[in-house]
């Protein structure tokens, strides 16, 4: 039986969410950026609680105020930057070790990830991770007069449509076949109630209550990472 451990990242593998930080510190050095950013995110998150918004709105606004026109050499740069400090210093030290256990194990070892390619992309690289699901960021131009685009490049890489892309991904591999295969994931969100739910066990890092209550009905594993 082949054996896939597939980790959420924002709040699973990291202490904190990357979206949000990494967007900031694109406009680091421009307060008119930066508060509009912020503005934008906070109306965005109140018109997809209260309203017809889909949660990709809130990003999608976010985007346009940050990432929307910077150089892609910047922003790669500024990714491995980022990613450094994370490996560094932003890392819940059970997930580390989780992620060690699986790899000795000889599992195969994913990162399923509503997070920004760039930034999910390069913190897996430092972990030693190669398979990554992830919110695509799309470029317009050519060679390094690439600029980032006014929308992603690919859907949201968040609840239901995780699943999907998880699936299709794990589709890819020449071995994999569902009936003889065990898939973990781990993840602090309710959000990933789906892909928990098409896992043969789920584990609850650190979760959010929404999934600490769930975590009871469908008997995953309850765990506290943060030590």
């Amino acid at each position: 039986m082949h054996r896939y451990a597939v980790f959420d990242l924002d709040e699973t593998i990291t202490t904190h969410g990357t979206w949000g930080r990494f967007v900031s510190q694109s406009v680091k050095g421009k307060p008119l950026k930066l508060i509009g950013l912020w503005a934008r995110a906070g109306i965005g998150q109140i018109l997809y609680k209260f309203g017809p918004k889909e949660r990709i709105s809130v990003k999608r606004g976010m985007l346009r105020w940050s990432l929307s026109g910077q150089s892609r050499v910047k922003l790669e740069d500024l990714a491995e930057r980022f990613a450094d400090e994370e490996i560094k210093s932003g890392l819940r030290p059970g997930a580390v070790r989780q992620i060690e256990r699986h790899r000795a194990a000889g599992d195969h070892i994913l990162i399923a990830s509503a997070g920004a390619d760039l930034v999910v992309e390069a913190i897996a690289k430092r972990l030693g991770i190669d398979t990554v699901i992830s919110t695509k960021l799309a470029w317009e131009g050519e060679g390094d007069s690439q600029v980032c685009a006014r929308d992603f490049g690919s859907e949201n890489c968040y609840g239901p449509g995780k699943l999907d892309r998880l699936r299709k991904c794990l589709e890819t591999f020449d071995d994999f076949q569902r009936s003889a295969a065990h898939i973990t994931v781990y993840s602090d969100s309710h959000s990933d109630l789906p892909v928990m739910k098409y896992a043969d066990k789920g584990v609850s890092v650190n979760g959010d209550s929404k999934l600490q209550k769930a975590a009871e009905l469908y008997g995953f594993e309850i765990v506290d990472w943060s030590v």
